[in-house]
């Protein structure tokens, strides 16, 4: 029993130690400027899958604040999250994005968590929580820097800043996704087929977020909170 509490209080110090450790090497972001995708403002140059073990995984879920507001550590299929490291090219400067898949235990929601190397517009992170529904992909909630906005219905907010409120920037997004289509862009995750939709989506989402933009079916905007570094 004793032997238990003082891992858990090591445990606790661990992450609070790297929580602090994380704010201060995290200055604060610039403002988001404009209705901004990321993925729109950046080309595609090479990746990599990255192998992080689980618990490397689930300390990145409880620093995140992007992760930890549309899931608890304990929802995530820590087994069958995939990563991968993509070069781009941002205004003619080589940036990394670190993209990640991770399925909840449900087998229905999968969270799409994307971290810039370099502010890309402004945004740092920005991550979906994605539903499946009858063949469909559905936007639920999204994050931009560690704001949470859920989405719901497809929501057309605003055209520009100035339509938003005075802590608000404007942005664009994807309520929903066909799956057949993604299937044929994603050629890489198709034998993530055999383990069910939510694993080939968390493959997808890793390897491929650029077919999430080409296939969209219908893109809504909403007003989002400016937010901080994870």
């Amino acid at each position: 029993m004793r032997k238990r509490t003082l891992l858990g209080i090591f445990v606790v110090l661990l992450v609070v130690g790297a929580y602090a450790a994380y704010a201060l090497n995290n200055p604060k972001l610039p403002e988001v400027k404009g209705c901004v995708n990321p993925f729109r403002e950046v080309k595609p140059v090479s990746k990599t899958a990255e192998n992080w073990s689980r618990i490397h995984v689930f300390f990145k879920a409880v620093l995140s604040k992007d992760i930890r507001g549309l899931a608890k550590p304990w929802e995530i299929d820590y087994k069958n999250v995939k990563i991968v490291k993509h070069t781009l090219d941002y205004n003619g400067e080589k940036i990394t994005m670190l993209a990640m898949g991770l399925p909840l235990k449900d087998g229905k929601h999968v969270i799409a968590y994307y971290e810039f190397s370099k502010p890309v517009q402004g945004v740092k992170t920005r991550a979906f929580l994605l539903g499946i529904q009858n063949g469909k992909i559905k936007t639920e909630a999204l994050t931009t820097n560690g704001a949470i906005t859920p989405t719901g219905t497809c929501r057309h907010e605003c055209s520009s800043n100035s339509d938003c409120g005075e802590f608000q920037y404007c942005t664009d997004y994807c309520c929903e996704y066909d799956i057949a289509s993604i299937r044929v862009c994603c050629l890489s995750c198709v034998w993530a087929l055999s383990g069910g939709i939510g694993f080939f989506l968390a493959c997808v989402m890793a390897w491929c977020p650029y077919c999430l933009a080409e296939f969209c079916e219908e893109e809504g905007t909403t007003c989002v909170d400016y937010g901080d570094a994870p």
